[in-house]
């Protein structure tokens, strides 16, 4: 099982790992690692050739040639260069598109405004997954609720570049916040 301080890092092999143990598995807990190294990660997604390097839109996704649940489209995902360069030269040769690499917190909610019943990773690859439209949904809400915290988290802090005097005598010094404190012993 991977730390919290593993699951932050942006590493998407590790994220082709938490792919092929939810397969293999099926366990709540793959599945949370799974969505939380997600949500970390950066994912190559195929875009109209004219669109706007940078700026994309939900029309500029490329769905997929077949449908996702309730026949709503299907959107490809890649965790890395290769998995999408090989679904290029299998299924999307005949298609003027290019790759835009984006952070999955800003992919998500284009994909669902572009109408996803699914979003397929790393299609035609031997790491390859489905997120259902709720799934996304709920990927989504967690993306918000941990910006909530850590904007809360941010204004606690004292604007002073100097740490604040302890306000008790059990007040640890070490620079650490309360909730890296509590949370410590997960790492």
């Amino acid at each position: 099982m991977l730390t919290l301080a593993e699951m932050s890092a942006k590493t998407n092999h590790d994220l082709r790992v938490l792919i092929r143990d939810l397969a293999t598995h099926r366990d709540s807990v793959d599945r949370r690692q799974l969505y939380w190294a997600l949500i970390m990660a950066d994912l190559w997604v195929p875009a109209r050739a004219d669109s706007a390097p940078g700026h994309l839109q939900p029309g500029d996704l490329q769905p997929l040639d077949r449908a996702g649940p309730g026949g709503m489209a299907s959107f490809a995902a890649f965790t890395h260069e290769d998995a999408a360069r090989l679904w290029q030269d299998d299924e999307g040769a005949d298609l003027p598109l290019r790759l835009e690499k984006i952070a999955v917190a800003d992919l998500l909610p284009l994909v669902l405004d572009a109408g996803a019943g699914s979003l397929m990773l790393n299609v035609a690859s031997n790491y390859g997954g489905e997120l259902y439209r709720h799934e996304l949904e709920t990927c989504v809400d967690g993306i918000r609720k941990l910006a909530k915290r850590q904007a809360a988290a941010g204004a606690s802090e004292p604007a002073s570049s100097e740490p604040a005097a302890p306000e008790t005598a059990t007040e640890e010094t070490d620079g650490r916040t309360l909730w890296q404190r509590l949370t410590g012993w997960l790492g």
